[in-house]
């Protein structure tokens, strides 16, 4: 079972992460990407930016320490998760 957390706007929620420039950006228009792992029955859900995503690529995909401390993944409502994830898509059907 995933965890929960308490969000100020959404209450009590499973939680999720994402990268730190996905969630310092919830609430502008700047255009990061979202890309995300597939949901899974214990797991939360993850979401990094094209940045991220770009580190990764660069360096055989491999979830090292130099690439979390990078990332630096903060906690999420999975509300605010969707939030963001639908904002990203919103900005791309434009």
């Amino acid at each position: 079972m995933i965890e929960k957390v308490l969000c100020d706007i959404h209450g009590s929620k499973e939680m999720s992460f994402t990268c730190i420039h996905i969630a310092m950006a919830i609430d502008s228009k700047e255009k990061l990407g979202f890309f995300y792992s597939e949901a899974e029955e214990d797991l939360p859900q993850i979401a990094w930016c094209k940045e991220c995503e770009q580190y990764l690529l660069d360096n055989d995909e491999e979830w090292t320490e130099v690439f979390q401390t990078k990332a630096d993944f903060k906690m999420l409502c999975i509300d605010c998760f969707d939030e963001a994830k639908n904002k990203e898509l919103e900005i791309h059907l434009r």
